[in-house]
């Protein structure tokens, strides 16, 4: 499908839409800063993985009556948010090393779910009205509806082996491995680390310890691989985490797109130690903190 056969498409699908109301959260964040429910340009909520985008439009030239310039300006909104959302979606990371828009290039039918998908997103509360007879409106699309899961998904879950002897014990001092636990939480602030929707938490050694080759297909889809948070208070509040969560510090981040995590050997290993008896990682239970 080319990009005119697209725009085509959301301009006619887009009569059928209805202006519906997305509640979001009063504090939201984006990748490249503050986005917010009043906000005015393209952004990403990553704590609550919604992509927000704005688009605005004038009544058509043929338009002669108040009716038909409003609906065709409103239209024309659509389409330009839509487009801009698609513009969005396509420079989210999949991992540090693709993005969507790499993902799409490479696979038709991705490129045709995602577009089709972006066809049938909602409006962000109520159009903004000028007095040219211009419309402003904000389209918002939760990513986990928007990205195919096979995206960022590999096969069946691996299990992830034993520890090494020699780190288990250095492990032994900070970590308590007998204890049962309801999350992880990563503290990445410092690191430079950049959302994705599939990164992986590596040892030093660059050995995978979290990532989508170790989780629950049915909870990656229903939430994602991680959940991201501004700190570590809102972080122990998720619902994805909540109770007793494990908190440690990653070192540094990885990759090209900054997305991926190195977290200290000895946190690695009791984290292989405690997979052996706790499910939680399987289960997406894992929360990183971004600056």
């Amino acid at each position: 499908m080319n990009a005119n056969r697209f725009v085509i498409g959301l301009f006619v699908s887009s009569a059928a839409f209805l202006t519906l109301g997305l509640v979001l959260p009063g504090s939201v964040f984006a990748q490249g800063g503050t986005c917010t429910e009043d906000t005015q340009v393209d952004c990403i909520n990553w704590e609550e993985g919604i992509a927000i985008a704005v688009g605005s439009g004038a009544p058509a030239s043929w338009a002669e009556s108040a009716a038909q310039k409003n609906i065709s300006a409103q239209r024309a909104a659509k389409v330009d948010a839509m487009r801009n959302l698609l513009e969005l979606v396509k420079g989210i990371n999949v991992s540090s090393e693709t993005t969507i828009q790499d993902a799409m290039l490479a696979n038709d039918r991705i490129q045709s779910s995602i577009q089709g998908r972006i066809a049938g997103v909602r409006a962000l509360g109520e159009p903004k009205y000028f007095d040219d007879g211009s419309i402003m409106i904000k389209m918002a699309a939760r990513l986990k509806d928007m990205i195919p899961a096979d995206v960022y998904l590999s096969g069946p879950p691996r299990e992830l082996g034993p520890p090494a002897e020699i780190r288990l014990q250095r492990a032994g001092g900070r970590i308590d491995t007998g204890r049962a636990y309801t999350g992880l939480i990563i503290d990445a602030r410092g690191t430079g680390v950049l959302p994705a929707m599939s990164p992986k938490v590596l040892d030093p050694e660059g050995r995978e310890i979290y990532g989508s080759a170790y989780v629950s297909r049915e909870f990656a889809v229903a939430q994602g691989i991680v959940g991201y948070a501004k700190d570590v208070d809102a972080a122990r509040q998720n619902d994805r985490v909540q109770g007793n969560p494990l908190v440690i510090k990653a070192l540094e981040s990885k990759g090209a797109n900054k997305s991926d995590l190195v977290i200290s050997g000895s946190d690695a290993d009791a984290l292989r130690e405690i997979a052996q008896t706790q499910n939680f990682m399987r289960q997406t239970r894992v929360m990183i903190v971004l600056d």
